[in-house]
């Protein structure tokens, strides 16, 4: 009864899809859809049935790639140990099986557990499981209870990198974002798409435009919407820019799909003329 009622009312909840280049239906660059999602804590067989209907619009767009935010299934609890999942678990599982047959890739925010050890995970999944999972490197400890990561979490120790359509992508969650090295890291590791997702009240496009246009990356972002786990108002956010730093779309307050076209393959000539990249003196930094 419970999952029939949560399928339910995916059935009648609002969606706004925004799809605002149309390049993708002639099978140019990387067809890219941001969700943004109530965060709704706590519930994670809810959040799970939402977002697979989420990923399903999605893939009827012709998304390539699907990006989450951050602790997409759970949020931020205090009885995580209760509620987190290895990283084969059920949520992997699902969306393992609602890309049978395709070529795309879903990216989500696990809280994954790990034996005895816990991380935030952005968990990349294709029709043949897990293609790589990324554990956050910078956990956010400015706070008290379920936000004061380190008391819950163990930081990842490495950045992590992988194939879509040719191209190389990167991963960063939320805090790893605030330290524009990071950014920078992955364009010296020659990623021309960085995916970002965030947990937070928002993430705009003010908060991407230097990392994209200093790095000629281009950034799709995810935030929740709705209300966390202290009752404040997500306003959400979520956008994608180019490698130019232009906005190409975004959606506030409401949940809902961005679905844009991005080229990769142009990343390297205008990384290669860009003053803010290749201006830099690298062996001063190390």
């Amino acid at each position: 009864m419970r999952t029939y009622l949560s399928l339910l009312a995916l059935i009648t909840a609002p969606v706004f899809a925004a799809d605002v280049d149309k390049d993708g239906a002639s099978g140019k660059g990387i067809r890219v859809a941001v969700v943004q999602q109530e965060a709704n804590p706590g519930k994670p067989e809810e959040n799970r049935n939402k977002a697979l209907q989420f990923a399903r619009q999605a893939l009827e767009q012709g998304a390539d790639v699907v990006l989450f935010h951050e602790e997409m299934l759970v949020g931020c609890v205090s009885d995580l140990r209760a509620v987190a999942e290895p990283v084969d678990g059920p949520t992997t599982r699902a969306f393992q099986a609602l890309l049978r047959g395709s070529q795309a890739l879903i990216i989500y925010g696990l809280n994954e557990r790990d034996g005895d050890k816990y991380f935030i995970s952005a968990t990349v999944v294709s029709a043949d499981g897990v293609v790589t999972n990324y554990h956050k490197t910078h956990l956010w400890w400015k706070e008290k209870g379920p936000r004061r990561e380190p008391s819950f979490y163990q930081p990842g120790d490495h950045l992590v990198t992988f194939d879509l359509k040719g191209a190389k992508c990167g991963l960063m969650i939320c805090y790893d974002g605030d330290f524009p090295e990071m950014t920078r890291a992955y364009a010296n590791l020659g990623c021309s798409v960085l995916f970002w997702m965030n947990n937070r009240p928002s993430r705009g496009y003010s908060e991407v435009k230097d990392l994209a246009y200093r790095n000629s990356m281009i950034i799709a972002t995810s935030c929740c919407c709705g209300k966390d786990e202290l009752g404040r108002k997500c306003r959400g956010g979520s956008n994608i820019a180019d490698a130019t730093g232009k906005l190409l779309t975004e959606i506030w307050d409401n949940e809902g799909i961005i679905v844009t076209n991005v080229l990769p393959d142009k990343v390297s000539a205008l990384r290669a003329d860009n003053p803010w990249y290749h201006g830099q003196r690298q062996d001063l930094y190390r």
